[in-house]
């Protein structure tokens, strides 16, 4: 999928069109945009379910990406995982025309992928379906809650930190509740 524009590449190793129209894409003439639309192809005609699966679709068509890129196109791209008709997660384009309510989206996500909760001191610890982690912490992120200080998530787990274990615990029940809902 060429575009038409020279890259220039330095000797660090960081690739720029060289337009300036943003980074190019692995020395492979291939704009952020590019990988984008790719991307987007890929999961509508595909049932792609992991960040490995979409390196692999990706790298398959000649654009080679690390798990990092794809995970920063997936958020900037607003893609959502849902479950196929035989319960396997995929990527799908979001369906976000009409602002949502935070909290309905994040007791969706909880409802379909988080299995169990419990508190470590001033942490809430949320088991997920293998590969949902990331979808489930971003729904959480989007709540903007006074109380969560930040996500860290992993394949199936996610950590929801917040000040201190009373608040911890106020958390779990709180996401407990959304994910009941």
């Amino acid at each position: 999928m060429q575009t038409g524009v020279e890259t220039v590449t330095p000797l660090h190793g960081s690739s720029r069109s060289a337009t300036g129209a943003g980074p190019s894409f692995e020395g492979h003439g291939m704009t952020k945009a590019d990988r984008h639309r790719l991307v987007l192809t890929l999961v509508q005609k595909h049932e792609l379910g992991t960040q490995r699966e979409l390196v692999h679709a990706l790298k398959a068509l000649g654009c080679t990406v690390t798990q990092a890129t794809v995970s920063r196109d997936i958020r900037e791209l607003d893609l959502q995982k849902v479950r196929t008709h035989l319960g396997r997660a995929k990527y799908v384009l979001s369906a976000r025309e009409r602002p949502r309510n935070p909290e309905q989206a994040a007791s969706h996500v909880l409802r379909d992928f988080a299995r169990s909760t419990a508190v470590a001191q001033n942490i809430v610890v949320v088991r997920s379906e293998i590969g949902t982690a990331n979808t489930v912490a971003r729904a959480i992120d989007n709540l903007n809650h006074s109380d969560i200080v930040g996500t860290l998530a992993g394949d199936d787990t996610f950590l929801i930190i917040v000040k201190d274990k009373p608040t911890a615990v106020e958390m779990q029940g709180y996401i407990d509740r959304l994910r009941e809902a």
